[in-house]
């Protein structure tokens, strides 16, 4: 059996690392979930609505601790996710209105959505292969295609906008896509 001494000398070190592990672990946690909410203000900052920007990153994370990769791919998704049920919305309205000025301005607006939307689908497939150029040409049609569905249905005989809402959301989207893309590209370089 060995001295009290001898557990004394071998155990004294034990304790001083698990405590300084710990104060480790609880420091930097919140650090990074900082660095997070900073790129995250830092992006949201730049677009048109901040209170969507910042939640609809705040309803998809992950961790609480992601990057700018993390965030890319979550304006990605969220941009292709919005772009297929507003094309799939106005399939729906192109069938229930008889108005011809309306049914030409949605019809724009469906060629419009498919742009964005495909457009975004090559993005994805381009960023998990983290070729960001391609994500960077496929993304920069998608604003001209919004603005386009936009235009038409604020174009005289139109008297009514279905679409206000969902085009905002997109309009949005698209811009966070570009910064968070431009961001990591920047972050590639360095």
């Amino acid at each position: 059996m060995a001295s009290p001494d001898y557990y004394k000398s071998h155990s004294s070190p034990r304790v001083p690392v698990l405590l300084v592990l710990f104060f480790l672990v609880i420091n930097i946690t919140p650090s990074l979930a900082q660095d997070t909410q900073q790129l995250i203000d830092h992006i949201c900052r730049q677009m048109e609505e901040f209170g969507f920007c910042s939640q609809t990153f705040k309803e998809n994370l992950k961790s609480p601790n992601a990057d700018i990769v993390a965030l890319t791919q979550i304006t990605i998704e969220r941009a292709t996710d919005n772009a297929t049920k507003t094309h799939d919305f106005i399939r729906q309205l192109l069938g229930n209105t008889n108005d011809p000025a309306l049914k030409n301005s949605l019809t724009e607006c469906e060629n419009s959505y498919r742009v964005v939307m495909e457009s975004f689908d090559s993005a994805a497939l381009s960023f998990f292969q983290k070729d960001y150029d391609s994500v960077q040409r496929y993304e920069t049609v998608t604003p001209r295609a919004e603005a386009s569905c936009e235009d038409s249905l604020s174009t005289p005989p139109n008297t009514q906008n279905p679409l206000t809402n969902r085009n905002r959301q997109m309009r949005i989207l698209i811009a966070m896509a570009l910064v968070t893309l431009h961001d990591l590209m920047a972050t590639q370089h360095n």
